[in-house]
């Protein structure tokens, strides 16, 4: 899912997603100057980057940050997670034979367990290979056949597709290991559907998640109704445990949000965001012009620079409005122009001294 995030930023910002970083779990407290200190530490032997942007993550309650790496690196010295404000951040990248490398560590792990290629292809139904025909298979072709395979095969040999919901207890205050109740709620409504079993399955899943006067809540309603599906159980919990604002609230809420007094544009949008999700969320926004909503709320709250106003004017009028991310790289692109302007009396480094700078030369 990480990964999938990040092929997909790469794709909204235009840049290669091998020659890109993005670093997630950073508490949502961090100023960019204490995230810009931990990356300069960590990735100084990587040569110079760029601070492509910055996004807020509601189900971890974390920001995440993408960086594009302006020199060719070794991806083996790219670390897997950093140390920073708040305990450890995950860095997440991609590397050139991702693919490849999984399908050889397949190999070692069949190898391991005294099974053989074939044996697993049996399991799977499919008799296209043998020992006599293939001794040895590698990554290439076994990524070719295992497709092959899977797509045949019964329904009932394949694996089993069950992500994990995160814990949650219903407690005024969540415990360490707990989620606060609308983004666990955002992410059962996501992962339930992907279940592919039974309700009664379904039910018993959803109960390994819950705790406390939650889990008391799904005794109750299963007591009431034994019958009772999992989407009608989540709306239980949404009565019970959601907020109890209105409709009409969450839409008035929204629209009488205003950038405060020295906030960034960046940052009132981020924290708007929010605030329209939860409208969506209340049906008090259709979802469907979300985009619209969202581009015409922060022309009239957020106070610009007349060249961010032009800009943002010419998306409003010239086609279909930005999406959240879109918007958000125009308004950090003059955010740092602007700022690149009040420092331009300061001296500027050597060519060679460019390690761990948020560098700019490539929007050029």
């Amino acid at each position: 899912m990480a990964l999938a995030l990040l092929e997909d930023w790469c794709r909204i910002m235009s840049v290669d997603d091998q020659k890109s970083v993005m670093v997630m779990g950073i508490p949502v407290e961090c100023n960019e100057a204490e995230i810009q200190e931990v990356l300069q530490e960590t990735f100084k032997s990587l040569g110079r980057y760029r601070l492509l942007g910055k996004i807020f993550r509601k189900q971890e309650n974390a920001n995440a940050v993408l960086l594009e790496l302006i020199e060719n690196t070794d991806v083996s010295a790219i670390p897997s997670e950093v140390q920073g404000r708040g305990g450890i951040w995950k860095v997440v990248f991609k590397t050139p034979n991702q693919d490849s490398e999984f399908l050889e560590r397949l190999n070692l792990f069949l190898e391991k367990e005294g099974q053989t290629v074939s044996g697993m292809f049996r399991a799977l139904g499919h008799e296209g290979v043998s020992p006599a025909t293939v001794p040895y298979v590698s990554p290439e072709i076994l990524a070719h056949l295992l497709g092959q395979a899977i797509a045949h095969a019964p329904q009932h040999l394949l694996p089993m597709k069950y992500r994990k919901l995160r814990v949650f207890s219903g407690s005024a205050v969540p415990g360490p290991e707990e989620e606060p109740f609308e983004i666990w709620l955002e992410q059962a409504t996501e992962i339930v559907k992907e279940w592919p079993v039974a309700e009664v399955e379904k039910k018993r899943w959803l109960a390994e998640s819950l705790r406390g006067p939650a889990l008391d809540l799904l005794h109750i309603v299963q007591a009431d109704n034994p019958s009772v599906s999992v989407e009608e159980c989540l709306e239980a919990f949404r009565q019970v445990f959601g907020s109890l604002e209105s409709r009409r609230t969450s839409q008035v809420k929204y629209l009488k949000t205003y950038q405060e007094e020295g906030e960034k544009v960046s940052a009132y949008v981020l924290r708007l965001e929010t605030l329209l999700r939860r409208a969506v969320e209340k049906r008090a926004i259709p979802r469907n012009i979300v985009d619209q909503v969202r581009l015409e709320q922060v022309m009239a709250g957020a106070s610009f620079s007349q060249t961010l106003w032009y800009r943002l004017r010419e998306l409003k009028e010239q086609g279909p409005p930005p999406s959240f991310l879109e918007l958000m790289k125009v308004i950090r692109e003059e955010e740092e122009e602007e700022a690149s302007f009040e420092n331009e009396n300061i001296e500027e480094p050597d060519e060679g001294d460019g390690y761990g700078h948020w560098d700019n030369e490539a929007d050029d």
